[in-house]
């Protein structure tokens, strides 16, 4: 796929409550997970976005990645991942968008490629598990019908990406035992909740370098 046509937006807006602190900000072999992601993201297009809650959030990611485009929830919003990626479908001016979180730095640049390659003609094109499990963050959607969509389901109430996922047409469901071509070891998925979590992927990344 043409960059022209991808956005690559990195939801950095979550409460952090189980991490302690701001979680984008936190350092993962020396620098903020933020910087990480959007190392990623720009390996899959020159189109990025950082979403994030609020505006005090806002200066202080944008302390650390002078000159990014920063946009930030509609206030008074419910702080959850489907309102940023609402915003990113709002804020984006191509066709299709990419969500990332802020907390997988290992994320693997062919497995997301991968994902992007399968996106033209689907509403979303999006990994699951063998146990049903889905990773709606690490997905590809068609950026003016997820943003539809996505306004409806918030205003019933609804604030799962499950939710958006179910009232998407033509969703692609790409399972991960196929995606281990690109990661082995699904590495893409880890994320980091807790500063346990962040100390335990430090000692794994140190063991394969």
């Amino acid at each position: 796929m043409s960059e022209k046509l991808l956005t690559v937006a990195i939801l950095a807006g979550g409460v952090s409550g189980r991490f302690g602190s701001e979680k984008a900000l936190a350092k993962f072999r020396g620098r903020p997970l933020v910087t990480h992601m959007i190392e990623i993201a720009k390996h899959l297009s020159s189109e990025t976005l950082v979403v994030v809650s609020n505006e005090m959030q806002k200066e202080t990611i944008d302390s650390v990645v002078i000159g990014e485009n920063i946009v930030v929830d509609p206030e008074d919003s419910v702080r959850c991942a489907l309102t940023g990626a609402v915003t990113a479908f709002e804020y984006t001016t191509t066709e299709y968008v990419m969500l990332l979180p802020v907390d997988t730095p290992l994320a693997r640049i062919p497995l997301l490629r991968s994902i992007v390659d399968l996106g033209p003609g689907y509403g979303a094109v999006v990994p699951s598990w063998p146990s049903g499990y889905i990773e709606p963050l690490h997905a590809m959607y068609l950026a003016e019908h997820a943003y539809g969509r996505g306004l409806e389901v918030m205003a019933r109430q609804k604030h799962r990406m499950s939710d958006l996922l179910n009232s998407l047409h033509n969703v692609m469901h790409i399972s991960t035992e196929v995606l281990k071509m690109f990661d082995p070891n699904l590495d893409t998925f880890i994320n980091i909740n807790t500063q346990q979590d962040l100390r335990k992927l430090e000692r794994k990344h140190a063991r394969r370098t």
